[in-house]
């Protein structure tokens, strides 16, 4: 892995300080105002993996984010072994700073098991990645056209552990309103040789990816608007069969509805091949400041 991948994966694995507790460092140089949502999600069901026997899988997760993430203080991981049950196990996991919760989930595990099987297919031509530009080529073309130092919108540095391949408009420069529909390609850039936990865990932090911007979309508003307060309320993330994130993954995200300043939004991970294998919801803040 190059050190990228490899410093992401180190980030995404807090330091166990004890059976139940540990400790995470976000990772420097990230150009975003709080802690980026994606990486405290990831970094809580890593821990929780690490406390449940390793032939349960985490198949659900629910999570609540509770306040802004300081990018400078260290967070403390307490993980509460609520359930182990005859084919289920139940963690919840509380991440502080400060002494006060930032976030909480709570994670089910189960003995993995054949049964029923059925799936909605991608409803859209999502094309072939290997055809698509790289969206990093794009963002920096914007960057020169526009004499940028840093990519536009605020993503942090930690992406570039992925490389993402947009079909049609990247987000960022849709001018008036469009669709509450958008999609894009995502892998690790190198191979991640762990365990499928680890995949999990690479997924979560990649499933907090411009999610929430789909439901922004009819209403021709970003992030970066200095009338707009934005926020992750909550998240939620099913895993429905393996897969690799050193693969190709397609993310299909639509918003069905905002209103009351929130916006809701769906995405379905989807395998070259067509399998889907996750799907994430996530509520948001989008408050806007006439």
């Amino acid at each position: 892995m190059t050190n990228a991948t490899t410093n992401l994966c180190q980030y995404l694995q807090p330091e166990q300080l004890d059976r139940l507790l540990f400790r995470a460092e976000s990772p420097p140089g990230v150009s975003l105002p709080r802690v980026y949502g994606g990486q405290v999600l990831a970094q809580c069901l890593n821990a929780a993996i690490r406390t449940v026997d390793q032939g349960r899988l985490m198949h659900s997760m629910h999570a609540y984010f509770l306040r802004p993430g300081d990018l400078n203080l260290p967070i403390i991981l307490e993980v509460d072994p609520i359930r182990d049950g005859g084919s289920f196990t139940t963690r919840r996991v509380v991440a502080k700073q400060d002494g006060r919760a930032i976030f909480n989930t709570s994670i089910s595990f189960k003995t993995p098991e054949e049964g029923l099987r059925h799936q909605m297919d991608l409803p859209i031509d999502a094309g072939d990645p290997d055809n698509l530009t790289p969206d990093q080529e794009i963002y920096e073309q914007i960057m020169k056209e526009r004499g940028l130092s840093k990519r536009p919108g605020g993503e942090p540095d930690t992406f570039r552990a992925f490389e993402t391949r947009t079909p049609g408009t990247l987000p960022m420069l849709v001018k008036d309103t469009a669709e509450p529909v958008q999609g894009m390609w995502f892998k690790t850039r190198d191979a991640v040789d762990e365990p499928f936990a680890m995949h999990q865990v690479l997924l979560a932090y990649a499933s907090d990816f411009r999610l929430m911007s789909t439901g922004m979309l009819p209403h021709g508003v970003k992030f970066e608007s200095s009338k707009l307060q934005a926020a992750s309320l909550d998240h939620a993330l099913w895993i429905h069969d393996e897969f690799r994130v050193d693969e190709w993954i397609y993310y299909y995200m639509e918003s069905p509805v905002s209103g009351g300043g929130r916006d809701l939004n769906h995405g379905r991970f989807y395998t070259r091949d067509g399998r889907l294998v996750a799907s994430a919801t996530q509520e948001g803040l989008i408050r806007w400041r006439d």
